[in-house]
């Protein structure tokens, strides 16, 4: 599994959840071309904000612990830290 970082600027948490849960729903409903089959993926976000969380790092440490939180309850959800 790949690890990206999606910074939503000027976005509060209340607010970031429903857009990524919302992006998190249309990513699985895309169908991927295989070599025999089409399949669809899916994936887990974990989510941190500032103020919450003053440093970079420290929302960085947050958001990649609510991310391995969400691929233990299950994956495919979006996870706030």
């Amino acid at each position: 599994g790949e690890e990206f970082a999606v910074i939503l600027s000027d976005t509060p948490l209340d607010r970031a959840l429903p857009v990524l849960e919302e992006l998190r729903e249309s990513f699985g409903n895309i169908r991927q071309a295989g070599a025999d089959s089409e399949f669809c993926v899916s994936f887990s976000c974990g989510v941190a904000a500032y103020p919450a969380q003053q440093v970079a790092e420290e929302i960085l440490f947050r958001a990649d612990e609510a991310l391995y939180k969400a691929k233990h309850q299950g994956r495919n959800r979006v996870l706030a830290a």
